[in-house]
């Protein structure tokens, strides 16, 4: 007699039949219960009750009293071992079948069926239970799978899923499935990208321009600068829907049915400051009148250039803006010797630069016309290194099924192994859309030429008002390495060694000369 057996179970025998089925031999209420009463007395099992559902149809356990008294016995723990003459007689729904033996296992219930010869406590009986295990596992793993592609099915077709609440500048209606332009917000994202890039505004002093104005964020709260970053880089102002905002790795964007508020390049354009702006470590804010301010960067000792305000001698109170090398405020041997250089000195040396470039190549960091080519590469090759990938993982599971129906690993263990298998692929998955994506963007660019960006430099800049050229700075430039030196009296000169571009991803992405003539007349 095995463990349970001496143990006694307390044991709930459950009969079914059917109005159908009370008519044919062997199915009646009475001729169930004997026989099960019979094999229970066998097994030495104590019967806790006998709960029986005379009548009822078997599809589904909702309307059937019995077995609803049998569960609630089972969670009470006054019964632990579940008697029935066959599998049918406890439910013909698969779905309600593997609620139960969830309710079992959940319960440390044993279950027996006396005609198919299902226990339990036996190899075959457990068996029976880890196949039904298996099924229960992948019916929830396609219910969970259904949902997320429903989900991203919907945003491939277009529609936002707004889950939350639409983006500022949208609307809405209950039942429609296109978002609709909210008129008087439209006009504050309007305003919003044009203070940015137009005015050269910080993200923190829009916003609390905006909060004085009393304009309410969408969720009507104060606006501060992250929310205001949120405007800017939100693609769905150019008409694009998004998925799964809050993870990097499963995000990708599509066209969208809504109408766009802002134009494409206006959102580029914003996207590629606000990219930049972490790379300048700016000492100081640029102002209009010290637009050199976090890119200057001294060649003798490789430190930055940070901005020097002095007074000027005459009768009205007035500033004037240089540049000082940072490291020459430190003490000790590597105090830097380099002299200070006024603004206006490094203006004359800046456009004296620009206009000496006559061969491209003297501008080491301009490497542009394979960048396109090489960028296409390396996403196909991830794109065929991602789909090897996907077709590894699947052998894996594969392999973990066929261990698992050989008893090599046990249950818990398949069902982790697949887990971590399901979730590799998905990520894959997700990152080979967004590949793709971005394969296809790339084959678009139209090529440019690294001739473009000096041309625009040299026959434009001088028509640059000082905002326009802050805004330049900040966007295409990365460094200019400059040598200070001190000249007759107190004079000092200045010579540009060069000047590093963000050109890259600027090539990449977008045709740069239109971005550099493109910003409210930025190089007219």
């Amino acid at each position: 007699m095995n463990e349970r057996g001496r143990r006694s179970l307390s044991t709930g025998i459950y009969v079914r039949v059917s109005t159908d089925e009370q008519a044919q031999e062997g199915f009646s209420i009475r001729a169930q219960v004997e026989k099960l009463k019979s094999y229970a007395l066998l097994k030495e099992w104590d019967i806790f009750d006998i709960y029986s559902d005379e009548g009822i149809s078997g599809k589904n356990i909702e309307e059937r009293p019995a077995i609803n008294r049998l569960i609630n016995d089972i969670n009470e723990g006054n019964v632990n071992n579940v008697l029935v003459y066959k599998v049918d007689r406890l439910t013909r729904s698969t779905k309600n079948l593997l609620e139960l033996v969830e309710l079992f296992e959940e319960c440390n219930c044993a279950f027996n069926s006396l005609t198919e010869s299902i226990d339990t406590d036996t190899p075959s009986g457990r068996m029976f239970l880890k196949i039904i295990g298996i099924f229960a596992e992948f019916e929830r793993e396609n219910i969970t799978m259904r949902s997320r592609l429903g989900r991203e099915r919907k945003v491939k077709e277009g529609y936002t899923l707004a889950s939350w609440s639409v983006s500022y500048g949208y609307t809405r209606i209950k039942g429609q499935k296109i978002q609709i332009i909210h008129p008087g917000e439209a006009e504050v994202v309007k305003e919003i990208f044009s203070m940015f890039l137009d005015k050269n505004v910080s993200m923190n002093k829009i916003a609390i321009m905006l909060n004085k104005r009393k304009i309410p964020t969408k969720m009507m709260s104060q606006w501060n600068s992250s929310t205001v970053r949120q405007i800017l880089l939100n693609p769905t102002y150019v008409g694009k829907v998004r998925y799964c905002t809050d993870d990097e790795d499963r995000y990708f964007e599509a066209d969208g049915h809504h109408e766009p508020i802002i134009s494409d390049e206006t959102f580029y354009l914003a996207g590629e400051k606000i990219k930049n702006l972490p790379s300048k470590s700016r000492t100081k804010t640029p102002r209009e009148e010290s637009y050199f301010c976090g890119i200057l960067y001294c060649k003798r000792c490789k430190g930055k250039f940070t901005t020097h305000n002095y007074r000027a001698n005459n009768d009205e109170i007035t500033y004037s803006t240089s540049y000082r090398c940072r490291t020459k405020k430190s003490c000790g041997v590597d105090k830097c010797i380099s002299p200070d250089i006024s603004h206006k000195k490094m203006e004359i040396a800046f456009c004296e630069y620009i206009q000496r470039i006559n061969d491209i190549s003297e501008i080491e960091d301009i490497e542009i016309e394979e960048s396109t080519e090489k960028a296409e590469q390396i996403l196909l090759n991830d794109i065929v290194n991602n789909e090897k990938k996907i077709d590894v993982l699947l052998n894996r599971k594969n392999q973990a099924m066929e261990q698992y129906m050989q008893g090599h690993i046990e249950f818990d263990e398949y069902k982790r192994m697949v887990r971590i298998s399901n979730e590799n692929s998905e990520i894959i998955e997700n990152e080979l859309v967004r590949q793709k994506t971005e394969l296809s963007n790339l084959m678009k660019i139209p090529k440019v030429l690294p001739e473009d960006i000096v041309l625009s430099l040299q026959q434009n800049w001088k028509h640059l008002s000082n905002v326009e050229k802050a805004i330049f700075f900040q966007k295409f430039v990365n460094k200019i390495i400059i040598t200070v030196e001190k000249g007759s009296g107190i004079r000092s000169v200045v010579r540009i060694d060069n000047i590093e571009f963000h050109s890259d991803d600027l090539i990449r992405r977008e045709k740069v000369r239109e971005n550099i003539m493109g910003v409210k007349g930025l190089m007219r």
